[in-house]
């Protein structure tokens, strides 16, 4: 079966990349299509190492130029253009085609191919109104201010590529009953459940051991940094608690990290006696990640996400999660059971969550948390996507 997988731009290894990291995991010899590939933001990947040794990635002409690290700045700033380039892409002759999207990958051309399965893990966001107070802060107030100019033909290739993919019998899936209902809502179009990939078993064996000076130990934060994660808000909250927390990941944006710091720095000056309190750890190795799980409280996830594999993780750990009450988080967290919700994004709101926690800590169980992760394993997705592959098309 000649299997393409086609994805938006391949530049940072989040939770989407590895989707396409599993497909190919389940089809090797599969080509790969998108817009961009940075190989040094995958070099903890063997099997994205293997495709590109192997000449399966196939990008644009936007590749030559972000192979330059000046250029690669303004990633973000050229927003406007990968529609457009994507739809010059033209995808030909295959049995099987998988297309990984929150943005652009659904704009290409796909011609004689007999299956086409779209995985959204989410409507294009700042052009349906579905923005939130942190996108696009970081470029400069006018860059931001000339948005409004591109949304609306860039709004309109976006529905065309969407009424395209459904008049050649194309079936959605989404990540999240979150993101299903937002496929209906912004595109009319019905789509099927399947959660994303969790690598769940290397994690199922941690041994939770949290200091029994519960004063000593720690929160903790992990993943991609992002203005939309809201770290601010676990930064703010630990602060003003006096608790310590570790937060590990990177930016790609050097004012994401550098606003976070100012946050601290701002504090600490002014209350020097709660110095030392936030530690960034910058990019950790899995086993770094094994060894903080297993020594911290809980795990702060104040942002909202559409789904979210780092939680899962978190739970196959054993480690409780305090997060906020929107998004995909609504779907695996089970409230006292494997961690706990704060209602409002808000730093009174998540202060109190962490007091409540306190309050209970003792109650939650290592073993019943890990149970809560299996549902959303690698292999259920796996299982799910290729019963999905060889059943009929969908009726539209």
């Amino acid at each position: 079966m000649r299997v393409a997988i086609v994805h938006d731009y391949l530049n940072q290894y989040g939770g989407a990349e590895k989707v396409v990291e599993k497909w190919l995991e389940m089809y090797p010899n599969a080509e790969i299509y998108t817009s961009v590939f940075i190989p040094e933001n995958f070099k903890s990947s063997e099997i994205y190492k293997k495709t590109q040794v192997n000449e399966q990635i196939h990008t644009t002409w936007l590749q030559a130029l972000f192979n330059h690290k000046i250029t690669l700045k303004f990633f973000k700033h050229l927003f406007w253009l990968y529609p457009i380039v994507m739809s010059f892409v033209v995808v030909r002759d295959y049995d099987l085609v998988l297309i990984s999207s929150t943005y652009c990958a659904k704009n290409v051309k796909l011609e004689n191919c007999k299956k086409i399965i779209h995985y959204c893990h989410s409507p294009v966001r700042f052009l349906h109104g579905l923005v939130t107070e942190t996108d696009h802060k970081s470029l400069n107030k006018l860059y931001r201010s000339l948005i409004p100019l591109f949304t609306f033909w860039l709004k309109w290739m976006d529905l065309k590529a969407v009424e395209y993919l459904n008049k050649i019998g194309t079936i959605w899936v989404g990540n999240s009953k979150f993101i299903c209902d937002l496929i209906l809502q912004v595109y009319k179009t019905k789509s099927i459940l399947i959660y994303p990939p969790t690598e769940i078993n290397k994690f199922l064996n941690i041994e939770r051991n949290p200091s029994e000076q519960t004063k000593k130990s720690f929160y903790f934060s992990h993943g991609r940094i992002s203005f939309h994660k809201r770290l601010d808000l676990a930064i703010l909250a630990c602060l003003e608690l006096g608790r310590p927390l570790k937060i590990s990941g990177s930016s790609s944006l050097k004012k994401e990290m550098d606003d976070l710091k100012q946050i601290v720095s701002e504090f600490e000056s002014k209350n020097p006696d709660k110095k030392g309190l936030i530690e960034f750890l910058g990019r950790t190795t899995d086993e770094q990640f094994f060894d903080l799980l297993k020594e911290c409280r809980a795990f702060l996830f104040p942002g909202r996400e559409d789904s979210g594999i780092t939680p899962i993780e978190v739970f196959a750990s054993g480690t409780p999660v305090i997060a906020y009450q929107a998004g995909g988080a609504l779907e695996y967290l089970k409230d006292l059971e494997n961690g706990l919700f704060f209602p409002t994004q808000t730093l009174e709101s998540l202060k109190q969550a962490i007091l409540k926690f306190e309050k209970m800590e003792e109650e939650f169980r290592s073993n019943q948390i890990k149970e809560t992760s299996k549902a959303f394993s690698s292999e259920v997705f796996e299982r799910e996507i290729r019963e999905l592959v060889i059943q009929n098309q969908l009726s539209k």
